[in-house]
């Protein structure tokens, strides 16, 4: 697995100044930090077995959502479903919040 951080981007944007087509785009701001949050566990791959007949499913995860299986594909047995967390795949996360350096401001 590869980490990239990159540095003295050519491109570096206000707060302000960024729209709806900067989602999902790697950019550059200038802020102050108010606030971080504790490296936390995020969900990246879902892990799911068959109580019935232990049948085993992987799930993807979508945008922060997962589409849990409803029933087993092997048995047809209704939410039977259930998840195994030592096999599910996890990354860390921190939510760090920013706000406008002061000369930025008008």
């Amino acid at each position: 697995r590869i980490q990239v951080r990159p540095f003295n981007l050519q491109d570096v944007h206000k707060l302000r100044n960024l729209d709806p087509s900067n989602i999902d785009q790697l950019v550059a701001i200038t802020g102050m930090v108010t606030r971080v949050s504790p490296v936390i566990p995020d969900l990246k791959q879902g892990y799911f077995r068959c109580t019935v007949c232990s049948h085993e499913k992987e799930v993807m995860i979508d945008r922060g959502r997962i589409d849990e299986p409803t029933s087993c594909e092997n048995c047809s047995a209704k939410l039977s479903m259930e998840m195994v967390h030592n096999r599910c795949l996890f990354s860390d996360k921190q939510m760090i919040r920013l706000q406008e350096t002061p000369d930025e401001i008008p």
